[in-house]
């Protein structure tokens, strides 16, 4: 019972987290997670220097292109199980950098601010779906980091976007090594069948797969590959960052 979905997720748990780190702010002053400074958790500076994809995009991968349609590297090739993918922002810069704080330094608490970069692109129609669900962490990468920070990402923007939320439908059943560093072949083998979903969580579902950056995206197709397998509806991939 405990992959069960269970009910949309409130906005309160948000509110309330946000508000208990401002009163630890008062103490222990925040640093901006795009350029370190004090004052903020991510500055206005910092905001304003994100690349935002620009439209329009591939109709699959989501990758900015001139004409609409799909891009050179999608037209003709099978899409797999992803309905598609979508992602807020390039990589880079002062988001790259937050992002790294998040998944390296603990800085936990910025996954909710970096939500937010989700939900808005959530309520501007990027993805459709009713079921958030994060790319999980193998259990010995998620033992050494000690969260998961797809998950956090992936909680903050169900609650602002008022979504369900089942953190444990789709789980990592073996180790692999980073992909970083791979060719887009290394990447889809390393992922491979990697990935087991819940049917009790998933079934019948629309299911927004949410990570921190795509790069090839090899990783939130095999985990689509393992929701169709037990019965979802659609999977769409969601990520905040995206590489060039």
């Amino acid at each position: 019972m405990a992959d069960l979905p269970g009910p949309v997720r409130a906005a309160w748990p948000y509110r309330a987290r946000q508000a208990l780190w401002a009163a630890v702010d008062v103490l222990f002053p925040p640093r901006c997670g795009g350029c370190d400074r004090d004052g903020e958790r991510f500055c206005a500076s910092c905001l304003g220097d994100i690349h935002f994809l620009p439209t329009p995009v591939c109709d699959w991968c989501g990758y900015p292109l001139p004409p609409a349609g799909a891009c050179a590297n999608c037209r003709g090739q099978a899409r797999g199980s992803l309905a598609g993918l979508r992602s807020v922002a390039f990589f880079e810069g002062p988001l790259q950098h937050a992002l790294h704080r998040l998944k390296y330094r603990r800085d936990v608490i910025l996954a909710d601010t970096l939500a937010r970069l989700l939900a808005a692109a959530w309520a501007q129609g990027a993805v459709t779906g009713d079921l958030v669900v994060p790319v999980p962490l193998s259990a010995e990468r998620l033992r050494e980091r000690g969260y998961n920070q797809a998950g956090l990402l992936a909680r903050g923007l169900a609650e602002l976007a008022r979504l369900r939320y089942a953190p444990d439908a789709l789980r990592k059943t073996r180790h692999t090594v980073s992909q970083v560093g791979l060719s887009a072949e290394q990447r889809r083998a390393n992922v491979q069948a990697a990935f087991q979903a819940s049917p009790a969580a998933v079934a019948g579902r629309a299911v927004i797969l949410v990570d921190d950056v795509c790069t090839t995206g090899a990783t939130l197709v095999a985990g689509a590959e393992a929701l169709m397998a037990a019965g979802a509806r659609s999977v769409w991939g969601f990520t905040l960052g995206r590489a060039r």
